[in-house]
């Protein structure tokens, strides 16, 4: 393994005894126009921890796209001791490891349910993140509701069938194919210009990312379905970048971290409502409200949804992830779900 990014220095007193030791982190963030990276991600490692840590661990940060990495990359490079620590959507490694995708849940609509399965996943997500990526997963926090964008006329579920949508993550993209849809792979970056072009008439992201992306300046339509679930993205260290820090400092790092997941987990349905005011004609405190015309979620089709998602979705991802993997989320997070899937 390529030695790590993190580069420890000794503080010493005039009198050379040691007293603290600080660190220099590398951390790669999210993508810089979705809602996470500005406002919670970068106060976070460049104002939140420096100040924790009483000025003894220091951050340069930058989000992916910005590096001219994609987001499936970000995982890649922390394995390799590229950078310390990396943010991205967890979903986007889901096509080589498709045991992450037991953490997020097509349709479903309440965040608390879906903080829920993240809580009863994660020891075995982590020890995924171990093995595939040789790295410590230390945190795990939703986007906004990932939900349906379009620039052609929907007035429900149905009117999905027969249209080009832009998806991540194979669990959508199999929601995607059980409603009538074609799946579409596009760079998040890339929509706004694909919608406005035709090459796709929908795109599936969340609510306050699509209306930072410029998706809602070429949208006409905005469906509040969250058929994209709410799309995690994990917050991954290398792990000799890891080992490197002393005690102390490992579960200052745990404790701050966890502190964000707490923030962004409780802002949830908060964001979530902004972003659909602020792509629906409402009040948009973060920028000029785009007029999309609403599509209202009926009974119906939430209950078509739930029936895809436990038929279609949740049968193929066993499928590709039998035996341990479909034990430990059978075990774990099927469960909760029960309430909801016999609706």
């Amino acid at each position: 393994m390529k030695r790590t990014a993190l580069a420890a220095a000794l503080l010493l007193s005039t009198s050379g005894v040691a007293l603290a030791q600080s660190y220099d982190l590398n951390v790669v963030g999210s993508l810089s126009t979705s809602s996470l990276y500005p406002t919670y991600e970068l106060p976070f490692w460049t104002e939140t921890l420096p100040a924790a840590s009483g000025g003894r661990i220091n951050v340069t940060v930058q989000a992916f796209d910005r590096l001219g990495l994609g987001g499936a990359a970000v995982y890649e490079m922390v394995e390799q001791g590229v950078y310390d620590i990396g943010t991205t959507i967890i979903d986007y490694v889901a096509g080589d490891e498709p045991r992450v995708e037991g953490l997020d849940i097509p349709a479903i609509a309440d965040p608390a349910l879906a903080r829920e399965i993240s809580i009863a996943y994660r020891p075995y997500l982590e020890r995924v993140f171990d093995e595939a990526f040789d790295s410590v997963l230390l945190g795990v926090a939703p986007f906004t509701a990932q939900v349906v964008f379009c620039k052609a006329e929907i007035n429900g579920l149905d009117d999905l069938a027969g249209l080009r949508i832009r998806g991540s993550g194979r669990m959508t993209m199999d929601f995607i194919e059980a409603v009538g849809g074609t799946g579409v792979s596009i760079a998040f970056n890339e929509v706004p210009v694909a919608l406005d072009r035709g090459v796709i008439d929908c795109g599936i992201t969340g609510t306050l990312s699509g209306f930072f992306g410029g998706w809602s300046e070429v949208s006409t339509h905005f469906y509040p379905l969250p058929i994209g679930g709410w799309d995690p993205v994990g917050f991954a260290m290398n792990n000799d970048s890891w080992n490197s820090l002393d005690e102390e400092t490992q579960t200052l790092l745990r404790e701050q971290v966890a502190a964000l997941e707490d923030q962004i987990w409780n802002n949830a349905v908060a964001d979530n409502q902004l972003g659909i005011a602020c792509n629906t004609g409402g009040e948009c405190a973060v920028g000029t409200a785009q007029n999309l015309t609403l599509v209202e979620i009926t009974e119906a089709d939430q209950r078509r949804a739930v029936e895809l998602t436990r038929d279609v979705v949740l049968p193929r991802w066993n499928e590709r992830c039998a035996g341990e993997c479909a034990e430990t989320f059978a075990a774990t997070v099927a469960p909760l779900l029960d309430a909801v899937l016999t609706e």
